[in-house]
């Protein structure tokens, strides 16, 4: 049986353990700015889900104050440039 020759620790070049260090730190960098912009994206879509129900809101608003004019007024149209509403003719 032939004896397994023992592997020697041979010190890296001052070169090569830069780049070995740059790479550890660019890809550790590269991780937290993919984590922050992960935050981020949440809070936008959280933002996002508020904004769309308050625009929803504010649509079911727009259509009762449509109902309620509607209602006392008949069909027609207002004109916020004069403050005044002009019945259609049916």
């Amino acid at each position: 049986m032939a004896k397994k020759k023992k592997a020697t620790a041979v010190k890296l070049a001052e070169s090569e353990i830069k780049d070995l260090e740059n790479i550890r730190f660019t890809f550790s960098e590269l991780t937290r700015m993919i984590g922050e912009n992960e935050i981020n994206i949440t809070g936008l879509q959280g933002k996002k889900v508020e904004l769309i129900e308050s625009l929803n809101k504010l649509r079911k608003k727009q259509n009762d104050v449509v109902k309620e004019l509607e209602d006392k007024y008949g069909k027609g149209k207002i004109s916020l440039d004069t403050n005044e509403f002009t019945p259609t003719q049916e």
